[in-house]
């Protein structure tokens, strides 16, 4: 679980909650509004909808668990795994990593090493593999669309249901007090769900959401880099001094 995600709503959400409770002394539900929630949450979802293809929107549920869930595969422990891979392949062959493939758990990885030891041209594995980042790079890049663009209506539909509370407020000037309130309620209230539901929840998670899928780039290109190095029949040593350039200066030093 990424405790950062998980951290960050509970404080954030908790600091909200905490001063909405202090200022009203306990009485939260004067926070509440059902046209603000319908207008601003259900709203954004909406548009969120129309923007996008359906099939490409409903791709946001495995997007959210990527920001809660996901095991990673570190930089260093790849390079350990394909230096370890290439010094196998040095000293017995490219066939002998096929009794290494159970190992493998990294699918892009399996992919291909499977290519190298079937004896396919490293140019066409290379291009192979460079086409699957292609395609994952654009399905990394819808997951995050859908959570900017909600994190960019909400606000829009917070406005909204500002104009309609002015609205209500303004048609019982004069009149009764209390519809002016509920007006002056709803047009407050809508304004607060759209801001926070922009910055405490969408717009966050497409920025987490656009990091992992860096993340995770920068790990298959490593991958590549080591297949090719494999493929190419390089020592264990060049290439492991080509990955670390995949590290930052203090952990390449530690590995050196």
């Amino acid at each position: 679980m990424d405790m950062g995600t998980v951290l960050g709503l509970l404080f954030g959400l908790g600091i909200t909650i905490g001063c909405m409770y202090h200022q009203t002394h306990g009485h939260l539900m004067g926070f509440y509004s059902t046209e603000g929630v319908l207008l601003v949450i259900i709203g954004s979802v909406c548009a969120t909808m129309i923007s996008m293809p359906m099939r490409n929107f409903l791709q946001v549920f495995g997007a959210l668990k990527k920001c809660f869930f996901l095991k990673e595969v570190t930089l260093t422990q790849a390079i350990l795994q394909l230096v370890d891979f290439a010094a196998v392949a040095r000293k017995d062959g490219l066939l002998s990593l096929e009794g290494r493939m159970e190992e493998v758990k990294e699918p892009f990885l399996a992919k291909g090493l499977k290519m190298v030891i079937d004896g396919q041209d490293h140019h066409d594995v290379e291009a192979s593999l460079r086409l699957e980042l292609h395609a994952l790079s654009e399905r990394h890049g819808l997951g995050k669309k859908v959570f900017a663009l909600m994190g960019n209506y909400a606000p829009a539909y917070g406005l909204t249901a500002t104009i309609i509370g002015q609205v209500v407020m303004f048609q019982n000037m004069g009149g009764d007090i209390a519809a002016i309130g509920a007006g002056l309620s709803v047009a407050l209230l809508g304004t607060l769900y759209g801001s926070l539901y922009a910055n405490i929840i969408c717009l966050p998670f497409a920025d987490k959401l656009g990091i992992r899928a860096n993340q995770e780039m920068l790990l298959k290109e490593l991958y590549l880099q080591g297949i090719l190095g494999i493929a190419a029949g390089d020592s264990p040593t060049a290439l492991k001094q080509r990955l670390l350039s995949f590290l930052d200066n203090r952990a390449a030093s530690r590995m050196e």
